[in-house]
């Protein structure tokens, strides 16, 4: 081998080097530095001519490269998993890239485009390839959770979590199982939220991954929120908040954000509430990434209602409806129609307080959402002017109520959530 060659073969291990350290980076959630490893592989490469194995390493690096700054909210990665799309030979990179490209599309809320583009992807991926199908899997299932299919979102994250068993993968079961917790969140079955939630948190404290670890600690924070179980909330978020500014973990940190404010405004802590809502919202405006931006204009709206500030809430309402029709998310739809029926109502509209709500309902059914379900039937209540009408919404809210009740193991919880004023006039008005 001649001195030139074998200085290629040298540059050559080096960049196969640091795809593998960019790759362990990734998976331990430290994502500024699987980017810097990826792109001094790429550097290393650009001395090299064109080859078989120089543009596999190539595009193994832009892969890797992409996935990091996407998991970061950098949406612009799109490129990364273009080029690989556009250029690679090898099948399973191509279908990598449009997994990439997918994953960019749901994080800027091209809902449908992302959908299709996942599809594609499991639709050409080869049945051998289980880590490719697996991915596609999990995307798509996070796709329809921020939609709010959340039957579907289970039913395709419970393929990616078989799959997983035949062919284990320690991060990518952590990021199945948080998914498949918030899915739970949703629908009211908060035990099996719970047990996700916490085999989530060992999957990635397994691979020191602090970015994925707050997120966990978020979400079990925001469901003792559900259940206002506020100061156990607080700890979570708090804890959660510590370990993603240690972490450098801006996207996650803006969810957090959002969740300490729900915590202090369910607390009566209202201006510093209000400060961290509103901090929320410009934060996810300023990343870009939709779905936390509309979760923050429902908290926020939420948050100016229970204070009696009508006309700001209505404002930010209507900003959510507009941008859950645009990607056609029936959540985020029924919580804009929720938080409008409320402003009608606090207006003195019954009328339009019904017309409104009973619209909300619609959405709701199709999730399904005890927690939304239950308050939107107890609004009705309030909203009909037929006593029976008004019973019938108390008594259906105060089921939802007890259904959600029954899937709790722990006393204290229960406890908890039945002591809340509004749970409580719910079902004591049932009665």
């Amino acid at each position: 081998m001649n001195p030139q060659s074998q200085e290629q073969g040298s540059i050559l291990d080096q960049a196969v080097r640091a795809h593998r350290e960019a790759h362990a980076a990734l998976i331990s959630g430290r994502y500024q530095e699987a980017i810097r490893l990826a792109k001094e592989g790429l550097d290393l490469l650009e001395s090299l001519p064109p080859s078989e194995r120089r543009d596999h390493v190539r595009h193994a690096l832009l892969l890797e490269r992409g996935r990091a700054r996407a998991i970061l909210g950098e949406y612009a990665a799109i490129s990364d998993f273009q080029i690989v799309r556009q250029e690679a030979t090898d099948s399973s990179q191509r279908s990598e890239a449009l997994i990439g490209i997918a994953d960019c599309y749901a994080g800027s809320g091209e809902y449908p485009l992302a959908e299709e583009t996942y599809l594609q992807a499991l639709e050409e991926t080869d049945e051998e390839n289980i880590a490719c199908r697996i991915r596609g899997w999990v995307g798509l299932g996070i796709l329809y959770r921020k939609q709010g299919r959340i039957e579907a979102a289970i039913e395709t994250l419970e393929r990616a979590r078989t799959a997983l068993q035949r062919q284990p993968d320690v991060y990518e079961m952590g990021r199945t199982l948080i998914n498949i917790g918030i899915a739970h969140t949703y629908s009211g079955r908060l035990d099996q939220a719970l047990r996700a939630y916490e085999d989530a948190l060992d999957c990635f404290q397994t691979l020191k991954d602090a970015h994925r670890t707050a997120a966990v600690l978020n979400n079990l924070g925001e469901l003792h929120q559900e259940l206002f179980d506020l100061e156990t909330a607080l700890r979570y978020h708090e804890e959660a908040r510590t370990v993603a500014s240690k972490a450098g973990a801006e996207r996650i940190s803006i969810d957090i954000l959002r969740n300490l404010g729900v915590d202090l405004l369910l607390l009566g802590r209202y201006s510093e509430a209000m400060r961290l809502l509103g901090e929320a919202l410009a934060r996810a405006r300023a990343l870009g990434d939709k779905d936390l931006v509309l979760q923050a204009l429902y908290s926020l709206a939420d948050a100016y209602l229970r204070q009696g500030q009508v006309e700001q809430a209505a404002a930010l309402a209507d900003e959510l409806e507009t941008e859950a029709r645009l990607i056609r998310s029936e959540l985020h739809l029924a919580r804009a129609r929720f938080i409008q029926g409320r402003v009608a109502l606090a207006r003195g509209d019954r009328v339009a307080a019904r017309a409104v709500l009973q619209e909300a309902l619609a959405n709701a059914h199709a999730l399904p959402s005890r927690t939304l379900l239950w308050q939107l039937h107890a609004a009705l209540g309030r909203a009909t002017d037929d006593p029976q009408v008004a019973d019938l919404h108390r008594q259906i809210a105060a089921d939802f109520v007890r259904e959600t009740i029954e899937t709790l193991p722990d006393p204290r919880l229960r406890h908890r959530f039945l002591s809340r004023p509004e749970v409580r006039a719910i079902l004591q008005r049932s009665a």
